[in-house]
């Protein structure tokens, strides 16, 4: 079964981002851009459907919204891209009631909804390279009953100094996310061949794969195979130029996989301007068409 994802995430129009720099009532305003994104969605016949996280400023700092006991501490560049974060810093985390408004405007079984995972999360807000249990069985407890695909982003996994021990640490702690969600592992920014046969054995539903950082992809999943669910992110989320549809459809025909097959960016939308993620999204669905027609 071949689909199409949306980016985890959208860029935030300008309009919204000026109203919230002037601390304005941003209500209509969000629902208008939510609504114009889930349209945009929708006629390009995607498999799921992202209320676009309009109002985090990044996955780690949103992540981290969802949780009361911490505060927001130095500005730091989330990894080598023009886009920075404020590192989280820990007081007593313990969940909120905030999950509810955070999913006002998304009432959709199929919808994805991604957070910082518990090792990237400690490492990106402590320089540790451990899991973080406090944060994940707060987070956990915020999720109960939660529906849809929970992506768990996990691109510090793909750090030197991040494999020895911590898959099992990692395992544990994706263990105790709801069992109502898909869950999905995600990576990117670097190759991820080197740790793929050991993802593949990760508590989880499917793997995002960043197929853009890797040139070893293809060969990788030939001959290991995919999860159950399968998300190749072949769409680049850091360039503007829009990739011809036929040329991804291609790529995803070069490797045959048992289970759900998604083509995907390979990170969220961040980055790019707003009409661009719209355009690139629209492309997604081409891809999709192609791939069912063939």
């Amino acid at each position: 079964m071949f689909g199409a994802f949306p980016p985890t995430a959208y860029p935030r129009p300008y309009r919204l981002g000026e109203t919230l720099r002037k601390k304005k009532d941003v209500s209509t305003l969000l629902k208008r851009y939510v609504d114009d994104l889930t349209s945009t969605q929708q006629k390009a016949a995607l498999s799921a459907l992202t209320d676009g996280r309009l109002l985090w400023d990044n996955v780690v700092e949103g992540s981290a919204s969802l949780l009361d006991g911490w505060e927001k501490g130095d500005l730091t560049r989330f990894f080598d891209n023009n886009y920075f974060y404020r590192r989280p810093i820990k007081k007593a985390l313990k969940p909120s009631n905030r999950l509810a408004l955070e999913l006002r405007f998304m009432p959709y079984l199929n919808r994805i909804f991604p957070i910082i995972g518990p090792f990237s999360f400690s490492s990106l807000a402590s320089g540790r390279y451990e899991v973080d249990f406090e944060y994940v069985k707060a987070l956990a407890s915020v999720l109960s009953g939660y529906e849809g695909y929970l992506v768990i982003q996990e691109p510090s996994l793909l750090t030197a100094n991040a494999v020895n021990g911590i898959l099992g640490q990692l395992a544990d702690s994706i263990n105790l996310f709801p069992s109502t969600a898909k869950k999905i592992l995600m990576t990117y920014f670097a190759p991820f061949s080197g740790l793929y046969s050991e993802l593949l054995d990760l508590p989880v539903d499917g793997l995002w794969l960043d197929c853009v950082s890797d040139p070893a992809w293809e060969a990788t999943l030939s001959e290991y195979g995919g999860k159950r669910i399968t998300v190749l992110g072949l769409m680049d989320a850091r360039n503007t130029k829009l990739e011809r549809a036929e040329e991804v459809a291609g790529q995803v025909k070069k490797v045959t996989l048992s289970g759900e097959v998604y083509v995907a960016p390979n990170w969220g939308f961040d980055i790019i301007p707003y009409p661009v993620s719209k355009r690139k999204t629209e492309a997604l669905g081409r891809v999709k068409k192609i791939l069912e027609a063939s």
